[in-house]
């Protein structure tokens, strides 16, 4: 873990004091009061006590964590993305005290130390990377933003007032009046969430991690080159699967990402399939060694088509699974889809031949294998597609829990994208 040193700086920064020792000296910051409301001459100091930091610092270090979670016997605490309290901030903390159970739920800005734990915990990324500089996002880096929204004639500057308000999210804490295990604490978590969301139609979601909550391994997006935009379409594509595609496009969550850009696969199944029992027929019907006299041959064509058309095989899949297949010979090479992902994200490739998709054990991709490729790609993709629709509690260790496992399910993105865009592509039509 982060020590507390490299906690010190993270806070340092944060309000603008980027040369902090490693000593026992507090951090002098000074603000000006155009930023702030309550202020009366041009500059305000306050100090950030190294005792109090170290005190933080230590009672976050105490304290049991998991991911985002930060708990102990009788309280735990987690970051929750909920976009709406930006319209009213007034409302909040939202407090709801179960008296009879000793069990009390606050909505609201994070503590202290569920402060300083997130803090610690970007230093940690820092510290795993071998990056000399930590990584802060721009919006902990503006004291004087929250000092302007936050600030009143009766607020105190302080690192207790500003703090929570800098992180910039809201936090659900519980508090019990017994020692109560991690396990219970996430039932009770539950079901506050679910009562909050059935009351106010409101959606609470959990960040799936550290670097989803503060954008920590986002990149700018490349600078659009407009000049390349001016080359008119030569290809026309079907209306249907554009659409899909724009819907993948336009959505921040993975789960409709990957079920749009699946939808434009399941397009041409029956086309394909089609095609394919077609091509496949009048292979063996044209054959020099079949004869329609001969009782055999003809049942060997009817038992044929009876299992290319049977709905279920064995491991439950029906021929969704060699459609899919079917498909991705029909529009893809390997080397093309390989070089299109890599262009989305260059690690994506290996990833894929070195990682199964751990909550629905989808294979790994052997790029080499030229006749297995295909069929291990479908898997891969089929697979996961599934794990997203279907929710049978009897298949727990198939089933794709959400926010659990969206930093998962977003690493195979690029790998449904460039699929789906060279299918675009390759069944279009040049104008």
């Amino acid at each position: 873990m982060a020590t507390f040193y490299e906690f010190k700086k993270i806070v340092g920064r944060m309000f603008g004091c980027r040369n902090i020792e490693e000593n026992e000296n507090d951090i002098g910051v000074s603000i000006q009061n155009r930023y702030y409301l309550g202020g009366t001459s041009d500059i305000t100091d306050f100090t950030i006590s190294n005792s109090e930091l170290k005190e933080l610092y230590d009672l976050a270090m105490s304290m049991g964590n998991e991911n985002l979670e930060l708990y102990s016997s009788s309280h735990y605490e987690v970051a929750i993305d909920f976009d709406y309290y930006l319209v009213s901030r007034e409302h909040y903390p939202v407090v709801s005290d179960d008296t009879t159970n000793g069990i009390k739920y606050i909505l609201g800005f994070p503590t202290m130390e569920y402060c300083a734990f997130l803090l610690i915990s970007i230093a940690d990324i820092s510290n795993r990377q071998n990056s000399r500089r930590i990584p802060l996002p721009a919006h902990l880096m503006r004291a004087s933003d929250s000092i302007r929204r936050f600030g009143n004639d009766e607020q105190e500057l302080s690192l207790q007032n500003l703090l929570p308000r800098m992180i910039g999210e809201l936090s659900l804490k519980i508090e019990t009046t017994e020692g109560k295990s991690l396990g219970a604490f996430r039932k009770y978590k539950t079901s506050f969430i679910f009562q909050f969301m059935y009351r106010s139609a409101l959606a609470l979601i959990e960040f799936p991690n550290i670097e989803e909550m503060f954008h920590l391994t986002r990149t700018a997006k490349e600078r659009i080159d407009f000049e390349q935009l001016d080359t008119p379409p030569l290809r026309e594509y079907m209306s249907d699967v554009v659409d899909y595609y724009k819907l993948a496009l336009s959505s921040n969550d993975a789960y409709i990402k990957y079920i749009s850009f699946y939808h434009i696969m399941e397009y041409f199944y029956d086309e394909v399939f089609k095609k394919k029992m077609i091509n496949d027929l009048r292979d063996k019907i044209t054959n020099p060694g079949f004869s329609y006299k001969n009782d055999d041959k003809i049942y060997e064509m009817a038992m044929f088509v009876k299992n290319r058309l049977r709905m279920n095989d064995e491991s439950g899949q029906g021929n969704e699974l060699e459609s899919l297949k079917y498909v991705l010979n029909e529009y893809i090479a390997i080397d093309e889809l390989k070089n299109r992902i890599s262009s989305i994200d260059s690690s994506a490739v290996l990833y894929y031949q070195s990682t199964k998709v751990a909550f629905c054990n989808a294979p790994l991709i052997p790029w080499t294998d030229m006749q297995g490729v295909y069929t291990q790609i479908a898997r891969r993709v089929y697979f996961t597609r599934n794990s997203l629709v279907h929710s049978k509690s009897g298949k727990n260790q198939e089933r794709y829990k959400p926010y659990k496992d969206e930093s998962e399910l977003q690493k195979e993105i690029p790998l449904v994208k460039a699929i789906s865009e060279l299918i675009i592509i390759n069944s279009s039509k040049i104008i």
